[in-house]
């Protein structure tokens, strides 16, 4: 019994190039947790202007996944350690333009949002595949954990502090010195991901080709990539509503992070909880639970926009975005195993992962820009709720091993 408690502890521990990669996402994560709302409040100070956020967002989200979509040919060819790179230093570059054009990146926004949506394109393909190869089945549960306690904590702290920095300074020098400081941060992820060992390329070909098949053979693994639109529909929209929201009220950046910090407390506590005890095989009823949650939390919002009424909504939405986020991740990649390629059509997995739902994205911001044309009206509250209640259709979709 022991021998085999023994075993099952070293199954699920950490290889240390996993601890590598969560040690560069920490330092990825806590330069996009410093400025990420923040961008969006900037130019929301700048022009006071909604569909400017919303066409900003858009944009950024839409070119993500058309380059998600075209570099998974060229992550194959050249390495995923590689593109992880790019991803890294483009995002970087992108902050640094930040600081040079300053207030005129209100003229330049389009191009902006576009350098971002590549560069997170680069970054998210490759570590979601690099994710894949240093978890098993026995320790993913226990790496995404950690991975959403590393970016958890991230959003903890650095959204506070960022806001602290912005209320020290008069007008909007204080957000230039958090761009900087995001900058320096991804400069460090840039240098930090050369320590990481790259792989040997041993499969170089491409099979996105064979897509039409597969999901017509596996039509269950059709529906695990719906999954992922389902889950990007509302997050496009709460990319940069609530903070805006909680601005309008406060009128004080310092509110906003501090706010956002006691979210990702919460969020932190959950997946701590869920790291200790998640199994694979309770994936649907993870998802269940979730997305009622989600569902219930848009109630609030209802009955009014008021500060009270979005605290609840973030409160309730952080405490069950974990659950959501692991259990569909693990899912997902076990679909990975199971399909006729098998871990050579990992890198198109992840493509498609990424591609699909940042069109989920794309759509939830296109829907909120059209039904709301105010951050003061009933209408964005029952915006919300819809992509809160597209959230159940997941569960129902899902498909674990051994179902028909």
């Amino acid at each position: 019994m022991v021998q085999s408690m023994k075993k099952l502890n070293k199954e699920k521990r950490l290889s240390s190039h996993a601890v590598q990669i969560l040690i560069n996402q920490a330092i990825f994560q806590f330069g996009g947790s410093l400025s990420i709302i923040f961008i969006n409040l900037y130019l929301w100070r700048l022009t006071n202007d909604l569909w400017i956020n919303g066409m900003y967002n858009l944009v950024a989200i839409l070119s993500q996944a058309v380059a998600t979509f075209l570099i998974g040919k060229m992550s194959k060819k050249k390495g995923r350690t590689t593109i992880y790179r790019y991803g890294i230093l483009m995002t970087a570059i992108f902050y640094l333009l930040i600081v040079i054009v300053q207030e005129e990146i209100v003229h330049y926004f389009y191009l902006f949002a576009l350098l971002r949506g590549i560069a997170q394109g680069l970054y998210w393909v490759a570590y979601f595949t690099i994710v894949h190869e240093v978890s098993s089945d026995q320790n993913r549960h226990r790496y995404l954990g950690w991975n959403q306690i590393v970016m958890g904590a991230s959003n903890l702290i650095a959204p506070a502090l960022s806001g602290f920095i912005i209320g020290l300074f008069a007008g909007l020098s204080g957000y230039l010195i958090v761009f900087s400081i995001a900058f320096m941060m991804f400069f460090i992820a840039t240098i930090g991901s050369f320590r990481i060992k790259k792989e040997t390329l041993r499969h170089r070909n491409y099979y996105m080709k064979y897509l039409g098949q597969i999901i017509d053979r596996q039509k269950a693994f059709r529906k695990a990539l719906f999954g992922w639109f389902i889950i990007g529909f509302p997050q496009g929209i709460l990319m940069y509503i609530p903070p805006i929201l909680i601005y309008s009220i406060f009128e004080d950046e310092g509110v906003v992070g501090y706010l956002n910090a006691g979210f990702l407390s919460v969020s932190i506590l959950a997946s701590y909880i869920i790291s200790r005890f998640a199994d694979v095989d309770q994936t649907k009823k993870y998802l269940w639970i979730a997305a009622i949650g989600f569902f219930v939390s848009s109630i609030f919002l209802t009955w009014e926009i008021a500060i009270w009424s979005v605290i609840l909504f973030m409160v309730t939405q952080n405490m069950f975005k974990p659950l959501q986020a692991n259990a569909y991740a693990a899912y997902y990649f076990q679909w990975i195993d199971r399909l006729p390629l098998g871990s050579e059509f990992r890198v198109e997995s992840v493509v498609l992962r990424e591609t699909i739902i940042n069109v989920g994205r794309g759509l939830g911001i296109i829907v909120f820009m059209l039904f709301s044309d105010g951050i003061d009206t009933i209408t964005v509250a029952y915006v919300i709720m819809l992509a809160m209640a597209i959230q159940l259709i997941l569960p129902m979709i899902t498909k674990l091993k051994g179902e028909s």
